[in-house]
C-alpha cells in the first residue's frame, strides 16, 4: 500500500528536525569545546633516563609531587586487566560515559538516600583529576562533557596512560609509576600480581591505604579485589592464591640518584620532560667502584677524592661520569664535582703543543731539543726530577714528560697560536684569563678542568678533529672541526703508547689485560692535583685525583697515585679490545736522518738511523752537527781562510755543539772532542779565540744609584761569520745577540759574572764590580 502524501510530508518533517537538533547539538558541542576547553594535562616530573632506559633520577613537579608520566608499555599486562575489570570495564566501547552505568548509579543511590554506587569512567576520572570538585549533579555532567572532550582529543591508549599517570597513591605520590618505585623499589614492568593488585586499590581511599602507613585494611582489600578477579576469571587460581598470600611490608624508598653528578649536569641544560642520555649504567657502576676503592686505599697518603670521565671514541658518548668518591660525604665536599672543577694541569697539556710543533713542520719524533739550565727572560723552569739531560729527542721528551725543551718548543710554535688551539678546543678559563699568561701555560700554569683535558686527549683519538661530547642517547654524529691532522695525532698517540715509557713499569706489567693505550700523566705545582688521560680506539677516559680542598700530598702525582686508576680502569671495561690501534696515515712516511741532530743527514753524517715524518710540511733542514775546521799539523791552533798558512795544516772534523749546550757539558764534566783556540796572530778574528766582550769592561767599577733603574750594555766583538752570541749573567742565561747587537742587563751589587759564548765556539768572560750609592 503506497504511502499518502500526509505521510510523506510527515516523515520528511521527523527526518528534518532529527537533522536540525543533530546539526544543533553538534553545533552547541563545537561552540562549548570552544569556549569552555578541557583543563591542561597536569605537569610530569622531569625524568632522567641512562642509554639503556634505565631511570637514572627524577624530580619533584613544580607543585612538589612525585607525578611520573606512565607509558602501557612500562607495566604488566596484569595490572592493566586488573585497573580496567575494578574501574572501567567498558572503556574500550563507551565515549566517554556510560549511560547505562548513570542510570543504574542515580537509581540506586536516589532508593537508598545516598551515594552507594558511582557511575565514573576512567576517561571521567581523568577529568575529575584533572580539575577537581565537589560531588554533585551539576559537576557530573560536567566531568561527562569534560569526558567527551577527552575523547575527542586522545587514543583510548592514551587516555589510559594519563590515568595510570596521575591517579593518587597517597601523600605527594602520584601515578603507578612513582608508586612502584617509592613503595616497591622496583619497576613497575617487575610488579608481581599481588603488588599491581594493590596499587589498583590505593586510589580508593589514597591517604588510608597507602603503603608506607602499616594499615590492615589494604591488604583486606587487596584480597577481596583478587578473590573477585579470580571468580570473574581474570586470573588462574593459583596465581590467586600466590597473591593473596604474598605479605605486604610498609616502606617508603626513594627515587634513584644514579650518577648524581650527571644528573645535576644534565639537568641544568636540558628542560626536556623526560631525558635520555649516553650514560651506560653497567660502566658508570664500575667506574664508581674503582674509584670509590682507590681513594679509599690512598686516603691514608692525604687524598681523599677523584674524579672519572669516561667516553666513548666510536660514538663521543660520554657513559661514565663520577664528579666524586662520595656525592654524599660532606667531610670530603663530596659533592663538588670534580669533572668541572678548575685545577692546575701539570704537565697534561705537552701532548697537545708536540702535535701543533709536528703540524708547523718544527719537529719529529727523532729531532732534538735542548734540556739544559735556561733562562727566558727570568723564568727559569726545571724538571719534575729536577735534572738535566743535554740534548735530547721530541720523542724522549714527551715520554718523560720534560720541562725545559716543552718550554723550548713553546717559544718555537709561539704561545699565541698554541693557546689559541686550546681555546677552539674549550679551554674556558685559558680563554678568560689568556692576557696573564705566559711560558708557565706548558707547565700548569693555568686552569683547566678534566672535561677539557679529556675532551683534547679524545680530539687525538679521533684522528685530529674535536667534535661535541654527546651527554644524550642521540644516533648519528655531528660534524667536527679539525684541530690537529691526522698524522699528527697518529705520531702523539704512538709516541704516549711507547714501550719505551719508564713511568708506573711495575704497574703495566702487572695489569695483565691492560689493552693498547695512549697516556700522559700531569702532576700540579705543590702536589695539589694528579692526572692521568689515556686513549686508544674505543675509549678516551680521564683520572683526577687530589683534595677538594687545595691540600697537598706529598705522594700526589700523576704517575704513581693517578695511573694506577686509569690502568685499572681501561683493564675493566676494555679487556676484551682486540687491540686494533690507530692505522698509519697516507701522509706519514720514513726516512733517514742523523741521530745526534734528528736532520737529514749531510755528506759528513755518519750515524744514520730512521724517522717518520710528515710529507710536505715537516723541515727539510739539513744536518750541521759536523764543522770542518783547519788547524796545524799538531792540532794546537786553529785557522780561518784569512790566516790559513801555505803549509803544515791539515782540515779535521769536530762536533758542532750550541753554545749552551756546550756550557753544559763543561760544567757537568762531560767530554768532547772541541776544536784548539784560534790562531792568535789572526787579525780578523781579533785574538786568541775572536770573540771578546767590549762592553762592561773589567777595569772599571761601576757606580749605579740605587733607585735609578740604571742599565749596563752588553756589546761583544767576533769573526765576522758568527751570527749569534749567547750572554749568561751570574751563570744564568740572559739572552742572545746578534753581531754587533747591545743588550742591556740590570746588575746586583757587588761581583757580576759575565759570559759570553758565540756559535762558532768562541768564548770569553770576565767579571765586573758594581756599587749602588
Amino acid at each position: 500500500m503506497n504511502p499518502t502524501n500526509s505521510e510523506k510530508y510527515f516523515k520528511r518533517t521527523i527526518n528534518s528536525n532529527i537533522f536540525r537538533v543533530s546539526l544543533s547539538i553538534i553545533l552547541i558541542g563545537i561552540f562549548l569545546n570552544i569556549a569552555f576547553p578541557p583543563p591542561l594535562l597536569k605537569e610530569y616530573s622531569q625524568v632522567i633516563y641512562a642509554k639503556d632506559s634505565t631511570m637514572l633520577s627524577a624530580f619533584l613537579t613544580s607543585d612538589d609531587k612525585w607525578r611520573l608520566e606512565t607509558k602501557l608499555s612500562e607495566i604488566t599486562h596484569e595490572m592493566v586487566q586488573a585497573i580496567i575489570h575494578k574501574e572501567d570495564r567498558w572503556f574500550y566501547w563507551h565515549f566517554g560515559f556510560n549511560p547505562f552505568s548513570i542510570v543504574r548509579a542515580f537509581v540506586s543511590n536516589v532508593s537508598s538516600e545516598g551515594r552507594v554506587s558511582g557511575a565514573s569512567t576512567i576517561t571521567m576520572q581523568i577529568a575529575r583529576l584533572m580539575a577537581p570538585a565537589e560531588r554533585s549533579y551539576l559537576n557530573k555532567i560536567i566531568e561527562i562533557f569534560r569526558a567527551i572532550q577527552l575523547e575527542f582529543r586522545f587514543s583510548k591508549i592514551e587516555l589510559l596512560e594519563i590515568y595510570l599517570s596521575n591517579i593518587p597513591m597517597g601523600g605527594n605520590i602520584e601515578g603507578v609509576k612513582a608508586a612502584s618505585l617509592l613503595y616497591f623499589n622496583k619497576h613497575p614492568k617487575k610488579l608481581s600480581l599481588s603488588q599491581s593488585v594493590l596499587l589498583t586499590v590505593i586510589p580508593n581511599n589514597p591517604n588510608k591505604y597507602r603503603l608506607d602507613i602499616p594499615h590492615k585494611s589494604v591488604v583486606e582489600k587487596r584480597n577481596n579485589w583478587l578473590l573477585k578477579f579470580g571468580k570473574d576469571n581474570l586470573f588462574s587460581d593459583e596465581s590467586i592464591t600466590d597473591a593473596i598470600e604474598e605479605k605486604v611490608e610498609s616502606h617508603r624508598y626513594s627515587i634513584p640518584k644514579i650518577a648524581p653528578h650527571f644528573i645535576q649536569m644534565v639537568k641544568s641544560i636540558s628542560n626536556e620532560r623526560e631525558i635520555f642520555t649516553s650514560l651506560i649504567p653497567k660502566t658508570q657502576l664500575k667506574s664508581e667502584k674503582h674509584l670509590t676503592h682507590h681513594v679509599k686505599r690512598n686516603l691514608g697518603k692525604g687524598i681523599s677524592n677523584g674524579a672519572v670521565l669516561i667516553i666513548d671514541n666510536t660514538t663521543k658518548s660520554v657513559v661514565a661520569y663520577c664528579g666524586s668518591s662520595n656525592f654524599y660525604n660532606n667531610k670530603n665536599s663530596g659533592q663538588v664535582n670534580g669533572i668541572t672543577s678548575i685545577r692546575s694541569p701539570g704537565s697534561a697539556l705537552k701532548p697537545l703543543l708536540y702535535a701543533k710543533g709536528f703540524d708547523d713542520g718544527i719537529i719529529t719524533p727523532k729531532s732534538k731539543l735542548l734540556d739544559v739550565p735556561s733562562d727566558f727572560s727570568s723564568y727559569t723552569p726545571e724538571n719534575y726530577e729536577r735534572e738535566f739531560n743535554g740534548e735530547v729527542t721530541i720523542q724522549y721528551a714527551l715520554i718523560n714528560s720534560l720541562n725545559v725543551p716543552a718550554v723550548r718548543l713553546l717559544l718555537k710554535v709561539g704561545f699565541k697560536p698554541f693557546v689559541n688551539v686550546l681555546e677552539v678546543i674549550g679551554f674556558d678559563e685559558i680563554k678568560r684569563k689568556e692576557k696573564t699568561l705566559g711560558l708557565s701555560t706548558i707547565l700548569g700554569g693555568c686552569g683547566v678542568t678534566l672535561e677539557e683535558l679529556t675532551t683534547a686527549y679524545s680530539v687525538l683519538a679521533n684522528k685530529g678533529i674535536l667534535e661535541a661530547n654527546n651527554y644524550y642517547n642521540r644516533q648519528g654524529r655531528v660534524k667536527g672541526k679539525r684541530i690537529f691532522s691526522e698524522e699528527a695525532s697518529y705520531l702523539i698517540s704512538k709516541t704516549l703508547a711507547s714501550s719505551e715509557r719508564t713511568e708506573s713499569p711495575n704497574l703495566v706489567s702487572s695489569v695483565s689485560k691492560l689493552p693498547n693505550i695512549a697516556w700522559k700523566t700531569g702532576t700540579s705545582y705543590g702536589r695539589r692535583d694528579a692526572w692521568a688521560i689515556g686513549y686508544n680506539k674505543n675509549y678516551t677516559i680521564g683520572v683526577w685525583m687530589g683534595n677538594f680542598d687545595g691540600k697537598g700530598s706529598p705522594f700526589l702525582s700523576g704517575s704513581e697515585i693517578a695511573v694506577p686508576l686509569l690502568f685499572n680502569l681501561f683493564n675493566s671495561i676494555d679487556y676484551q679490545n682486540s687491540n686494533n690501534w690507530f692505522k698509519k696515515p697516507d701522509g706519514i712516511s720514513m726516512r733517514d736522518v742523523c741521530k745526534n741532530s734528528g736532520l737529514i743527514p749531510s755528506e759528513n753524517c755518519t750515524d744514520i738511523i730512521r724517522d717518520y715524518y710528515i710529507e710536505d710540511i715537516s723541515s727539510n733542514e739539513k744536518c750541521n752537527h759536523i764543522d770542518e775546521i783547519y788547524v796545524s799539523a799538531d792540532e794546537a791552533e786553529a785557522y780561518c781562510i784569512s790566516c790559513l798558512p801555505d803549509a803544515n795544516y791539515k782540515n779535521m772534523f769536530y762536533p758542532y755543539f750550541k753554545p749552551e749546550l756546550a756550557l753544559w757539558y763543561k760544567k757537568s764534566g762531560v767530554s768532547f772532542n772541541s776544536p784548539p783556540k784560534h790562531n792568535i796572530n789572526c787579525e780578523v778574528m781579533g785574538g786568541k779565540n775572536g770573540l771578546k766582550i767590549l762592553s762592561p769592561s773589567a777595569e772599571f767599577e761601576y757606580h749605579l744609584e740605587k733607585n735609578g733603574n740604571q742599565e749596563v750594555m752588553l756589546l761583544a766583538t767576533s769573526n765576522i761569520d758568527v751570527k749569534e752570541m749567547f750572554w749568561y749573567i751570574n751563570k744564568k742565561y740572559f739572552g742572545k745577540t746578534k753581531l754587533g747587537e747591545k743588550l742591556f742587563f740590570k746588575p746586583k751589587n757587588g761581583l757580576n759574572s759575565i759570559l759570553c759564548l758565540d756559535d762558532k765556539g768562541g768564548e770569553s768572560s770576565l767579571k765586573i764590580k758594581v756599587k749602588f750609592y
